[in-house]
């Protein structure tokens, strides 16, 4: 029995101590290499972060995934089971094109940073191109995406956290050394004001005063101003000073010399006032008008022809309405007129139809006789063909689009100078009759010259004393 006992013990010894080196071996060649991978990792995440922060890395991966967004809609398709889901995109080409160029902007913000600034602000416009171009940019959210990444590589600054915290001390230390630098200067202006007041106080005192030595009094020697060419001594003895006008026993005061006078300054000369020819511009007018098969009815710039057969006393009359509606071709100019009493600056209305509502006209009699009038007492009256009416003075009130400007306006003709009327004869206003139509005069009072028309149509031709 212990013979048999003897060789197990001594076998199982023998087959359990080799293990034991062997595991050792073993741990202690696994330990190192995973120690290494982990340091690589390690390391690996600092060269990022550290290559991270030395760029606007936020900004180039939203410009990326603005371009993503943008393209996927338009190639990428589903299917589910045995159906394939594609969406329809508005733009094709373009949206490609914004795509490739935004995730191109995301990259050079990355690998560029120098060109930051111009890749913001191109990853911003096409964000907003992308609007009506790419699917209303991505569904919104690429163009989004694309306008935060801009802002952000726009606001980036290559400046790191380290150094922005040190500008930051440095820029509190600079405030407190001035805040201590104006305490200083109050505390010493306090203590200057303080010395002050003691030295005064100190004055004060009888044994101050005593000490003081008494300081001898100041005489100014009087000043005698040198005399002006011309003058003569009077008999005070002060050469060059004559005696005030008002005072004549009073000492001599000495002249005071003349101020140069300022240059004039020149008068601006405004240049003057020139207008092209109507019949010129009307021609130019009608030209263009008819290359693009445009027709206007009523516009027109020409000045009108003189009124032939017609004699023109010189003396005015006057005519109201309440109510005054002009068209077609309604045109007004500034003309003047050949009068019995010699030529006379007026305002001339032309037009195809006139409608007066309570139309009144005032004639003035002769020789100082008594004036008589036409009433047409509320009615309306019609004057068409031919309708002219030139007038010295006008008030009226406009109407336009049923909209009364509540606002008299009083046009008179002789208020332009001759220079002006000259070159104001040379055009018409002739209003369109599409404006013409929707614009009537209100409480209308004409000084005028002369009326004419081929047709009146009046409810009343009574005449009688005004």
């Amino acid at each position: 029995m212990t013979d048999s006992s003897i060789p197990e013990n001594a076998t199982g010894g023998a087959g359990t101590s080799p293990a034991a080196p062997q595991d050792a071996a073993t741990t202690a060649e696994t330990t190192p290499v995973q120690e290494t991978r982990s340091e690589k990792l390690e390391k690996g995440n600092r060269r990022f972060t550290r290559w991270r922060r030395q760029r606007a890395f936020a900004a180039g991966l939203l410009m990326i995934l603005s371009g993503v967004v943008i393209l996927v809609p338009t190639y990428l398709s589903l299917r589910v089971s045995n159906i394939q889901i594609q969406i329809s995109t508005l733009g094709g080409v373009s949206t490609l094109v914004i795509g490739i160029l935004l995730i191109v902007c995301g990259l050079m913000t990355w690998f560029r940073g120098e060109g930051r600034i111009l890749t913001g602000v191109a990853a911003m416009i096409l964000g907003i191109v992308a609007l009506p171009q790419s699917n209303f940019g991505g569904f919104i959210i690429g163009t989004l995406l694309a306008l935060v990444g801009g802002a952000l590589a726009l606001a980036w600054s290559p400046e790191s956290k380290v150094e922005a915290k040190a500008a930051k001390k440095d820029k509190k230390d600079a405030k407190a050394a001035k805040k201590a630098a104006k305490r200083g200067e109050a505390a010493e202006a306090v203590l200057a004001v303080v010395g002050a007041v003691g030295v005064g106080v100190a004055l004060h005192t009888p044994q101050a005063q005593a000490q003081l030595p008494q300081l001898p009094d100041l005489q100014i020697p009087g000043i005698t101003p040198p005399a002006q060419d011309g003058d003569q001594g009077t008999g005070d003895g002060q050469d060059g000073a004559t005696p005030p006008a008002d005072n004549p026993g009073a000492p001599g005061v000495p002249g005071l010399p003349e101020l140069p006078k300022l240059p004039e300054l020149p008068k601006p000369e405004l240049p003057p006032l020139t207008l092209p020819d109507g019949n010129d511009l009307q021609n130019q007018l009608d030209g263009g008008l008819d290359a693009l098969g445009v027709q206007i009815p009523g516009l027109n710039v020409a000045p009108p022809p003189p009124i032939e057969g017609l004699p023109i006393t010189g003396n005015t009359f006057t005519i109201t309405a309440d109510r005054t509606e002009m068209t077609p071709n309604m045109k007004m100019s500034y003309v003047t007129v050949d009068t019995q009493q010699g030529p006379k600056k007026a305002l001339r209305i032309d037009s195809d139809r006139t409608v007066l509502k309570n139309l009144q006209t005032q004639f003035l009699a002769p020789n100082g006789g008594q004036s008589m009038r036409q009433d047409t007492q509320g009615a309306t009256t019609i004057l068409s063909g031919n309708f002219h009416i030139v007038v010295k003075k006008l008030t009226m009130t406009l109407e336009m689009a049923g909209i009364n400007t509540a606002v008299p306006i009083t046009i008179d003709a002789d208020w332009a100078p001759d220079d002006i009327a000259k070159e104001l004869s040379k055009l018409g206003v002739g209003l369109p009759d599409l404006l013409s139509g929707k614009t009537a005069v209100l409480n209308a009072s004409m000084d005028t010259y002369l009326v004419s028309a081929d047709k009146l149509e009046a409810p009343t031709n009574e005449i009688g004393p005004w």
